[in-house]
């Protein structure tokens, strides 16, 4: 994943992997590069989905889990 170089206002963003290992790295990349650019994700207000009902784990971004959850507006 690239972090975009210009960044003007982002309330929502979404990304989408193939799995929880690779949706942790890219959440966790995507967190650090805000940082470069000294922006912050707020951690609280992330959420994830995922297709597999049956799927066990979690998704941490700096050792902070996130809230899973069944369905999510995208409003584009």
């Amino acid at each position: 994943m690239t972090a975009p170089w210009t960044l003007l206002y982002a309330a929502d963003v979404r990304l989408a992997c193939e799995d929880n290992t690779e949706l942790e790295r890219q959440a966790q990349a995507w967190c650090d590069r805000l940082v470069l650019f000294g922006l912050m994700l707020n951690v609280k207000k992330t959420e994830y989905l995922t297709k597999d009902v049956n799927e066990h784990g979690s998704i941490k971004i700096n050792g902070t889990e996130l809230s899973r959850v069944t369905s999510f507006k995208y409003l584009g």
